[in-house]
């Protein structure tokens, strides 16, 4: 197994953990905030989504495919919490989201991990070549797993 193998199953099991949590939320606490003032799972949701959504662009892999959520889930944490998306929908958009990136992904040499996304100019990535595609997948996978932690903390 190679480093870039490791890196593209840490992306799937992060996604299955997401899903699983959702899965096995139950319905009345998906719109609670987890603490007072807090965002609650439907928020984190959306913006998880929403994140894998804009990433898709980072990425080149293509245009997003739900530029509308931005304006619910990219806010200041917890103070938009009204007009979430329903559960059903949410993972609607996110299974179409991740059909392209396992697409993607799974057909990416080493050079396409390793190249620049496309929020990095030529000139930058040349003294910076850490701001690879490979780097960007990683760092959402540490997003994923700080939002679960938070969804974790429920009682």
């Amino acid at each position: 197994m190679t480093s870039l193998d490791i890196a593209l199953l840490q992306w799937t099991t992060y996604n299955k953990r997401m899903q699983k949590v959702f899965d096995n939320l139950d319905a009345g606490k998906f719109k609670t905030p987890i603490f007072p003032g807090g965002n609650s799972p439907s928020w984190i949701m959306g913006h998880l989504v929403d994140t894998d959504d804009r990433l898709l662009e980072v990425l080149g892999i293509s245009k997003r495919l739900y530029p509308d959520l931005s304006t619910i889930y990219h806010g200041d944490l917890a103070t938009n919490q009204q007009g979430n998306l329903d559960s059903v929908e949410l993972q609607k958009r996110w299974q179409a989201i991740l059909a392209k990136f396992d697409t993607a992904l799974k057909g990416w040499s080493e050079a396409d991990w390793l190249g620049p996304h496309t929020a990095v100019s030529a000139e930058d990535f040349k003294k910076e070549p850490h701001r690879n595609k490979l780097n960007v997948i990683m760092s959402r996978v540490s997003h994923k797993a700080s939002h679960l932690g938070q969804i974790a903390m429920m009682k």
